[in-house]
């Protein structure tokens, strides 16, 4: 159920002072002590050391507030709403509630109803979780293994590109040799091809002189035919070695020419493969920062791709429990078919009739909350800045002697200034059971301050006021109650200062409930 929070001002004191609905249902009066059922203990007045306090006497107000139905009971088939419908209404306004106190009897088919709607809200609420964790377990592992592998590649990027670079460098290398091997072959080609031309000059040479040496002994080749057969033989040998150099220089000629081929080829090779390399290298090099830059964010990535999941999975289960709130709250709420009280107060406005239907944030009453009663007082500024906001503060109500309530400072705020000075305005909430208290009734608020005294005092239940008459009740000689006036001091808010009237010893009446 949802609280409203409310604020009473002085109008609205009055207006419910003069409604009398309150005073109808409980009434407090000053003068109890007259009745049969008191009784009385004597108290001895006594010294002792006592807190001073700042008094202030004023009305108590109760808050108002809206008990409303605040369950989210949907629907329960198709588009039928689930409500709950009044058979019965059990209260009325004026009527002083307790926590659990019955305020309307409903259907026993519309409590089913509403109680299956919110039992499928969990059934389904619960199955979308379980559908949830099963592919957020599913999305956790494979987001697990890319962060792994992330990692992992930005751990290797560098010895990965150095060994995709070290190949193609080899590469590189390996043409570039072929094409020194080439170049050296062609050199020594070209140095075989030099010796060769040399050979084929000696030769020529020599064949030239065996051929003048033929041609001046051909005369006489008869008379001499030794040295005509030696010259020609000589001249045959010469002509072979000609032939031999001519050939030899025509087949190295040949050969540097493939040779030369082979020479641009390879240097063609080697030029693609440094210009391959390059491009690589940047691949490579891409690949790299790629793999560094992914290992780096691989948590942030992974975080992306869970969270979304997580998030979605979050919200069910927040559902999930809201489910389970919602018919926890009906179950206490309703009970035996009746709709029950949630606060303890007096009872203002009963909004709903016998046949009404009652649906989510549908106000059922509206009544003066007695667990929020508090009491607002006026202090100037020394009496303000002296209080501690975080100290107890001592109520007493005149119909229950004897009696202190602690309370809390709630708010508090600069009310105006004027000829005296400062004015603050003091919100006290008093705290415990409250249940006694009504409005109409008036407490003296006591802040206590830091400063103690030694003094003469007795239970402030014990002195009465009448107009500015201060007096206490002691027993006569007869055993008759008679009234002594007395002039009082700093109170505490539970003792009070006797400065004349009454000595150390004097026994008081105190009235006990």
């Amino acid at each position: 159920m949802k609280r409203g929070h409310f604020i009473v001002t002085a109008a609205i004191v009055d207006v419910i002072m003069g409604t009398g609905i309150i005073a109808a249902v409980m009434t407090f009066s000053s003068r109890q002590d007259q009745a049969a059922d008191i009784t009385y203990h004597e108290i001895r007045a006594q010294y002792g050391m006592m807190a001073s306090g700042i008094t202030r006497t004023a009305p108590i107000s109760l808050g108002v507030v809206e008990q409303t139905l605040d369950l989210d009971i949907g629907t329960v088939t198709g588009e039928i709403p689930a409500a709950l419908e009044v058979g019965e209404v059990l209260v009325s306004p004026g009527q002083q509630v307790q926590k659990g106190t019955a305020l309307f009897r409903v259907t026993s088919d519309s409590v089913q109803r509403v109680r299956a709607g919110l039992q499928k809200e969990i059934l389904d609420t619960n199955r979308t979780c379980e559908v949830l964790e099963a592919k957020q377990k599913e999305l956790h592992l494979q987001a697990s293994q890319g962060y792994d592998s992330d990692i992992i590649d930005g751990k290797y990027a560098a010895m990965t590109y150095n060994s995709k670079c070290g190949e193609l460098q080899k590469k590189a290398d390996d043409a570039k040799e072929a094409v020194d091997q080439k170049q050296n072959q062609i050199n020594q080609n070209l140095l075989e091809l030099t010796q060769a031309q040399e050979e084929l000059v000696k030769a020529q040479k020599y064949l030239k002189e065996a051929e003048a040496a033929v041609s001046d002994i051909y005369d006489n080749r008869y008379r001499d035919s030794y040295y005509y057969t030696v010259y020609g033989n000589t001249r045959e040998k010469a002509q072979n070695m000609v032939a031999q150099s001519e050939e030899e220089i025509e087949n190295l000629t040949r050969k540097n020419e493939t040779l030369l081929y082979e020479v641009d080829e390879a240097v063609r090779v080697y030029h693609q493969i440094v210009q391959d390399l390059e491009k690589e290298k940047l691949t490579a090099g891409m690949e790299r920062e790629v793999d560094i830059y992914g290992s780096q964010t691989a948590s942030e990535r992974y975080e992306i791709q869970t969270a979304s999941l997580d998030n979605a999975l979050q919200e069910a289960e927040e559902r999930y429990q809201d489910a389970l709130r919602d018919i926890r709250l009906f179950d206490a709420c309703v009970v035996r078919d009746c709709v029950l009280s949630e606060y303890c107060g007096v009872l203002s406005a009963v909004p709903v009739e016998a046949g009404d239907t009652l649906g989510k944030n549908d106000t059922l009453v509206t009544l003066y909350d007695q667990e929020n009663a508090s009491i607002t007082v006026t202090l100037r500024g020394e009496e303000y800045h002296a209080v501690d906001p975080g100290r107890a503060v001592n109520i007493s109500f005149t119909e229950y002697p004897g009696k202190v309530y602690e309370g809390r400072i709630a708010d508090s705020f600069a009310a105006k200034s004027d000829s005296q000075g400062d004015a603050y305005t003091v919100k006290v909430v008093i705290q415990g059971d409250t249940a006694d208290l009504g409005m109409g009734m008036t407490g003296d608020v006591t802040f206590l301050t830091d400063e103690t005294k030694r003094v003469l005092y007795v239970p402030k239940g014990a002195v009465f006021m009448d107009g500015e008459r201060s007096y206490v009740k002691m027993r006569g000689r007869n055993g008759t109650i008679v009234e002594k006036n007395v002039t009082t001091g700093l109170s505490d808010g539970i003792h009070i200062e006797i400065i004349k009237g009454i000595s150390e010893g004097d026994e008081v009446l105190l009235a006990v409930k």
